[in-house]
């Protein structure tokens, strides 16, 4: 066999220090766990090479696939690197590949190299809840008729997201940047900072989209994230709420665009 169990004096290595071992130069390119290799083995040092880079190539395919624009900005040397680094630091925890990256925003913030693009953990941001947001599980939305029910009938009732909405606050103008790049022509766009929340949602011809939100419609979409009656979600709402009107408006075309399920799903 290819790994053994290496004594030391009377006793064997548990069977999960050789895994965490293992684990740990899969995804750091170390050999820590060469202590537990069959040393008749000249090549296994070669081997567990192989583990590494075979981890390393998947799972960079997997954070471009989930990051294509930023990859475009950096550039795919860069976006090796950073890759590299943050797989490094995050393995992947399930067997989903669709959940892996999720934390790539963080990372970036704090990630050195990256600082003369301040804006790239907002781009990351937006690009995971698009994501995230076209693989959502479908559910059946509310309309205007089963909402006005709703009030009338039970007063307390949840009023949930979508599975595929999601809202992002970014610092700079990073939406203006990533929808430019969806063009085929990036035309020059000068970065600002400009703190707003952004709604990404799937709507029911299963095409993501993108809308700035105000502050009060992103309290009642973290009310209704947080499990909070509709009554209750509104009240927090109004605690400070400037224009009526807009915010009337605004979260009727959140209720036209698809944004919200009730409790049962109908």
């Amino acid at each position: 066999m290819w790994y053994i169990s290496a004594l030391r004096g009377d006793s064997m290595p548990a069977l999960h220090s050789i895994q965490a071992a293992f684990m740990h130069d899969v995804y750091s390119g170390e050999h820590t766990s060469a202590v537990y290799l069959d040393k008749s083995k000249s090549n296994s040092s070669e081997r567990l090479n192989i583990y590494y880079n075979n981890t390393l190539l998947g799972l960079t395919d997997i954070l471009a696939g989930a990051y294509p624009i930023l990859q475009k900005i950096v550039g795919k040397g860069f976006f090796r690197t950073i890759a590299h680094h943050y797989i490094e630091i995050h393995s992947q925890s399930t067997g989903n590949r669709h959940t892996f990256g999720g934390e790539l925003g963080a990372f970036l913030s704090l990630f050195q190299p990256a600082a003369p693009w301040p804006y790239l953990s907002d781009m990351a941001a937006i690009e995971w809840a698009y994501f995230q947001a076209a693989i959502a599980a479908d559910a059946l939305v509310t309309d205007f008729n089963s909402l006005t029910n709703l009030i009338s009938e039970r007063p307390n009732f949840v009023l949930l997201l979508h599975p595929g909405v999601h809202f992002v606050d970014l610092r700079f103008n990073a939406l203006e940047i990533w929808q430019g790049h969806q063009k085929k022509e990036i035309e020059s766009i000068t970065l600002f900072e400009n703190p707003q929340t952004v709604l990404v949602w799937r709507d029911q011809e299963d095409v993501v989209l993108l809308k700035k939100v105000s502050t009060s419609l992103k309290k009642l979409l973290v009310s209704c994230q947080e499990g909070e009656s509709f009554a209750k979600a509104m009240l927090h709402v109004g605690d400070r709420l400037q224009d009526v009107q807009a915010f009337q408006q605004e979260f009727a075309q959140a209720v036209s665009m698809g944004v919200f399920i009730n409790k049962d799903g109908n």
